[in-house]
């Protein structure tokens, strides 16, 4: 492995694999981008139910405010 980065160049390897993880991150954005932010309201959801008391029971924590 070492001869092959001494004869191609550590830069145009690392550029075929940016290239690479660029090409196959494309067609998943979207549903990594969906799933991040339903984890992220999620918690903020449990956050806020588990400071105002009302954790498992979120349908009723607007009356509590």
């Amino acid at each position: 492995m070492k001869s092959f980065l001494e004869e191609y160049g550590l830069v145009v390897v690392a550029a075929i694999i940016i290239g690479l993880f660029i090409s196959f991150a494309s067609p998943f954005g979207n549903s990594i981008k969906t799933y991040i932010t339903s984890t992220v309201d999620t918690f903020a959801t449990s956050s806020e139910s588990a400071v105002t008391g009302t954790l498992g029971n979120e349908e009723n924590s607007e009356n509590i405010n």
